[in-house]
């Protein structure tokens, strides 16, 4: 766990398949930023060995965020260099959102288990339906609607936009993005009259066999160390933990 060549070749592809609207590089660091929708595209993230102190990098970040209207943020994961979590922690920042990376072998076929009356549809392109789906499924407020319709809209690696559909009714949505090699599972949902109904689990079936098709040998994603249920779905499915990471953020009040 925690291997750090690991997590540099699925942080990469993490980074070009979700991309942030700009980002600023500061000596082995990119601040990226994309008007506050979800911490990935706006935290700052390690890439490569870096020289920076954690004063340093802590007054860049609140000057750079603020600059930009988003809330001052870091990751930390296994590519940090020493001291940098200990140094924000001293500073005040608290943790949040602790999460692991996951990972599975997409060596044999894949099976397609999970709900049997539904069906996957995969398009190549974000449609304006599949936002809109995605959106009310994820609860998200109109401005980060927008947001995600421009984040996903800027994804330029290969990428399968799933809908799940039961009774011919849209219950689920999720991406996979094909990148060199490994496949990654994004924003999978369902509505929550859909939940435990296997209609996740046929969606992930689906991009798993996509990514392989497209030459994927490993699938990786993202999911919340305290969302139990998803982690057991993952385990079953193959997945174990590859790397974790938390985010820091200044304290609130």
């Amino acid at each position: 766990m925690n291997d750090p060549v690991l997590a540099r070749i699925l942080e990469e592809r993490l980074f070009n398949a979700w991309p942030a609207m700009q980002t600023v590089y500061v000596d082995g660091w990119m601040l990226r930023m994309a008007g506050g929708h979800t911490k990935r595209s706006n935290a700052a993230s390690p890439f490569y060995p870096s020289s920076i102190s954690a004063e340093e990098l802590i007054r860049t970040v609140k000057t750079l965020y603020r600059k930009a209207g988003i809330e001052p943020m870091v990751r930390i994961t296994p590519l940090a260099g020493e001291g940098i979590d200990q140094g924000f922690a001293e500073a005040g920042w608290t943790v949040y959102d602790e999460t692991d990376v996951m990972v599975a072998p997409l060596a044999s076929r894949v099976k397609m288990e999970g709900a049997p009356d539904a069906a996957v549809v995969l398009s190549e392109e974000p449609t304006e339906a599949w936002v809109t789906g995605a959106a009310e499924a994820y609860e998200l407020a109109d401005w980060q609607q927008e947001m995600l319709g421009r984040i996903v809209g800027a994804i330029r690696v290969e990428t399968a936009f799933a809908t799940v559909y039961v009774d011919r009714k849209a219950v689920g949505f999720g991406l996979g993005v094909a990148d060199r090699g490994y496949v990654g599972l994004y924003d999978l949902a369902v509505t929550p009259a859909a939940r435990g109904s296997g209609a996740g689990q046929r969606m992930i079936g689906a991009l798993l066999h996509w990514g392989r098709s497209h030459g994927a040998h490993t699938a990786y994603l993202q999911v919340r160390k305290t969302n139990v249920k998803a982690h057991a779905l993952y385990e079953r499915l193959g997945f174990t933990v590859a790397y974790d990471y938390h985010c820091r953020r200044m304290a609130q009040g």
